[in-house]
Parts: C-alpha cells; structure tokens; sequence
C-alpha cells in the first residue's frame, strides 16, 4: 500500500515538473533576398547630384533589423533600423558601389544586397522649329501656340561609343512615354505643343547596350505669345532691322514702305497658308503683292494713319495675331 503512494506521489511530481517547465517554441522567421527591395531617387543621378536610397519591405520590419552600409570595407552607416543612406554622387563615370548587410529581427541569416552607381550625363536642347525671327537676329526663336518643337539628347559619357544602334531613348512628355519616338538612335523628338499649356515637359533618358551608361534629363520649354514689330525698308538698304517703327512715328517722306515682322509666330515653312489682313483708319485694303510689306503715300499733312495687320492660319485656332502701328503724317 505504501509503495502505491510513493509511486503516486512520483508520477504526480512528474507531471508537474513537466507542467511548471517553460515550453520554447522557435520564432524564427525565413526572410529571402527578394523580400527587401533598393529604392533610390533620382533612378539614374548625375554628377554630383545628391542621393537617396531607402530600404523597403513587407515582409519584415526593417526598423528591427541590425543594417550596415559601406563601400568596400569601409563603413558607411550601421545600426538598429538604419534604413536609409543618402551621399553625393561623384564625377562623371565613376563607379560607386554600396554594398548593404541586413539581419532582420527574429532571423539568423544575413542578407546583403548591392547597389551600384555610375553618373551620367545627357544634355537636352531644344528649338522652335517653326517660329518666324527675322535675317540676323541673334536672339532664340520662342516657342508660340501650337508651334513645332524639337528636342534633341547629346549623351555625354567617355565610356560609350556613338553611333546608330549603340544607345536607346526613352522620351516621355508630361510623364506619358511615347514609344513612336523612343528606341534605338531615335535621339530628337518633334512635335506641336499644347496650346493650353504654359509650358512643355520632355523628359528623356539614355541607356547604352551594354548598360554601362544610364542618364535622365528633363526640361520645361515655355510658351510665349507672338507679337507683330514693324520696321521701315529702305530703297537702297532694304529693310532696317536694327530699329523698329515706334506708335505716333512722324513721317517726314512722301513714300515709305512698312515691313510687319510676326516674331515667334509659327509661320516659318508655311507662309502660304496663311492670310494677311491689312488695314487702314479700319478700312480694309488690298493684301500686296508682298504679303507683309505696305507702301504709304499720303494725299495730304497734318492728320494719322491707323494701320494693322492680321496673320491667320485658318486651319489653325490659336494661330492668329494683331500687330497696329500709328503714324502721324
């Protein structure tokens, strides 16, 4: 009887014992290489532009993670959470490459992951193509409503090589690709601007076959409003651009010729589409035989002549303007 209760009182001990013991159950997770991702801004940075990367992933939390940044051997941050890094690029075509070693909480694997930066450069330019500017100007042609524009990309790198077929583009306007334009060599792009827009945002970036060279450009390109300017032509110097005809000009000659100049007017390559509606004190005259010369001949002195001109591109809404000029005869 006794030798029950001792055994008893064993088994109860036992069972205890096994109750009261703490019972682990491991919490480790399996995080994979994929499961982090590299954000960096700018995508493709230029030469000594400043940069920003940032670790992101859903399927741990980074801000537990143990984080070492460097280059090389070099430690560039590390730390609980160091999620981000930010630096200034270097010179053109200098390799920069940061490796990143990542313990995520709860895991016993290391992760590392590489990023690697090249700076590049490609330089945008750009011309209105059909804006009207007088023989000599030496100021730019402006971009006018619904007039032609044309960007063109200049890689700047020593380590590609030019010719067709060795670098691709990718031009997007106001942040819409456009693959008609885009692709191999296709290095300029054309086209109307928005009448209703201020400005024009092409953007463009390059890459080389091999990928050793990668740049990002983008550009405004304002809109201006054209205006009329009127100079006076000379019988044995013909038209003298260097000074304008200015409101309440006093003609002191028996005969003089007008010359209306639509500056930045997207007339240039298609003057014959358009019409020339000159007038005088209001009246309606008939358009010469050049279009955007007027002779003037007064009967008499002492009084004024209101003359205008309209350039009118009928297939076109926004291409009009009105240029007036008074002088006093």
């Amino acid at each position: 009887m006794n030798f029950i209760k001792i055994k008893f009182v064993i088994v109860l001990i036992f069972v205890v014992s096994l109750l009261s013991t703490p019972y682990f159950v491991s919490s480790e997770i399996k995080i994979y290489d994929t499961d982090i991702d590299i954000q960096t801004w700018p995508e493709n940075p230029e030469p000594y532009q400043d940069v920003n990367i940032k670790l992101v992933s859903y399927a741990t939390d980074l801000t537990k993670a143990n984080i070492v940044w460097r280059v090389g051997s070099k430690i560039l941050l590390s730390g609980y959470g160091k999620t981000s890094y930010s630096f200034t690029a270097p010179g053109p075509d200098v390799l920069t490459n940061i490796i990143i070693s990542i313990t995520p909480a709860n895991s016993l694997d290391k992760i590392t992951k590489e990023i690697f930066f090249k700076p590049s450069e490609v330089e945008l330019l750009w011309e209105a193509t059909n804006a009207y500017t007088p023989p000599f100007y030496k100021g730019k042609a402006l971009v006018s409503p619904e007039g032609t524009i044309k960007v063109v990309a200049i890689p700047n790198s020593s380590s590609i090589k030019y010719g067709k077929g060795n670098i691709s583009y990718k031009w997007k306007r106001r942040d819409e690709t456009n693959l008609n334009v885009s692709g191999y060599n296709k290095d300029s792009y054309l086209f109307e601007n928005n009448p209703l827009n201020k400005t024009e945002d092409v953007s463009v970036s390059v890459s080389s076959i091999d990928g050793s060279y990668n740049a990002t450009k983008s550009l405004e390109v304002p809109t201006y409003s054209p205006e009329v300017l009127f100079y006076k032509k000379s019988p044995t110097e013909g038209i003298l651009y260097n000074k304008t005809i200015d409101n309440n000009y006093v003609m002191s000659e028996d005969e003089m010729t007008i010359v209306a100049a639509p500056y930045n007017l997207a007339i240039k390559g298609s003057e014959s589409i358009f019409d020339y509606k000159w007038k005088i004190n209001g009246d309606p005259i008939k358009t010469p035989t050049n279009k955007t010369e007027l002779t003037i001949r007064p009967v008499s002195r002492g009084g004024y002549a209101d003359i205008s001109i309209v350039f009118e591109n009928t297939n076109k809404l926004f291409q009009i303007i009105t240029g007036k000029l008074k002088i006093t005869l």
